[in-house]
């Protein structure tokens, strides 16, 4: 895609661990950078895009502890993504903005210049970039950015001390329709070991049987405490023929529910492991959808029409609506791209 900026120049330099002496360099780069693979790596070695100390890199070049590996990283392909930001307000210290789904926040794997981090500096002429709020790749809405460390530093303290003023809400549409009745979804997060996707997380209430000084335990040593409220704010129905195809349409009939949430904990995943694992799949959604084989066959840039079809949209229906630290002057909401009539 053409970017709307002029393109910033990608050099990595990292230093070998001390678990990866004594490898050999194409070994070690297959492992720990995934966004390449083994040939690609191989390519680029031999392009001379590496340098191990200064010094011209070959494939089995062995590692030391505390070697420094450059790499300048020409052409590499980024996937598509939207740069439909907006501004929502500014000051000498902080921006908002409104970010859309399929943009990452910051520079990750192939990501570099497809980000809103190259979009603030480039486009925007930012040079302090500091994220309060980070959101995944395919989540839109309100995103934070600090332009000095100290106020990056301040907003984010007061954020994760949620309290009744100082609030981040989400929209989230999912299948189902949800009780209207607002309800807290109170557990643990944990890996699902019945999902083909390692990363993909699973919510389990908290039990206590009655006695609120027992509380069972997971068996999983790296589970999580997770809790989110969850307002029902209305029946929604998909688009019809010859309506927007990427918007809903509030319908008291609609078999799709509109859900406002509210966290208090910042879990990886939260929201929509919460959802999923109650029966309530988030719409859009590759890994916590109605499918999370869909996932995979994203990964390999292979979905077909028919996945596509059961996604219905896009990118996944989650949005970070609403963002208010009344100490600092913020109040802020943004529509959501997939809504119609909210």
């Amino acid at each position: 895609m053409l970017l709307p900026f002029p393109p910033l120049e990608r050099i990595v330099e990292v230093h070998v661990p001390a678990e990866d002496a004594g490898r050999v360099l194409l070994d070690y780069l297959e492992e720990r950078y995934n966004y390449l693979d083994r040939a690609q790596w191989a390519a680029e070695i031999g392009k001379g895009n590496l340098e191990v100390n200064g010094l011209r890199a070959t494939e089995t070049m062995p590692l030391s502890a505390n070697d420094l590996v450059f790499f300048q990283a020409k052409d590499l392909f980024e996937q598509d993504v939207s740069f439909d930001i907006s501004i929502l307000a500014e000051t000498d210290d902080f921006i908002l903005v409104n970010k859309p789904g399929n943009l990452p926040c910051h520079p990750a794997g192939r990501f570099f210049n497809h980000t809103l981090w190259a979009w603030l500096r480039q486009a925007h002429g930012l040079e302090g970039i500091h994220f309060v709020n980070r959101l995944d790749r395919e989540t839109s809405g309100v995103v934070l950015v600090g332009k000095n460390p100290r106020f990056a530093a301040n907003a984010a303290k007061l954020l994760h001390s949620l309290g009744v003023e100082t609030h981040k809400r989400y929209l989230v549409l999912v299948h189902g329709r949800v009780p209207t009745a607002p309800f807290t979804a109170n557990g643990w997060l944990m890996k699902d070991v019945n999902s083909p996707v390692g990363k993909k997380k699973h919510f389990a209430p908290i039990r206590n049987d009655g006695d609120s000084d027992v509380i069972e335990l997971p068996e999983d040593d790296e589970a999580v405490t997770a809790q989110t409220d969850f307002v029902n704010r209305g029946f929604y129905r998909p688009p019809l023929p010859g309506e927007e195809p990427t918007k809903f349409h509030p319908d008291p009939r609609g078999e799709f529910t509109l859900l406002e949430a509210t966290l208090h904990t910042g879990r990886t995943h939260q929201i929509r492991a919460t959802l999923c694992s109650m029966g309530y799949p988030v719409v859009g959604d590759k890994l916590y959808g109605v499918d999370d084989r869909i996932f995979l066959k994203f990964a390999g840039s292979m979905l077909e029409p028919q996945d596509w079809k059961r996604l219905i949209l896009p990118t996944q229906a989650l949005h970070a609506w609403k963002l208010v630290i009344p100490s600092l002057n913020i109040d802020v909401t943004a529509p959501a791209p997939f809504l119609n009539g909210f």
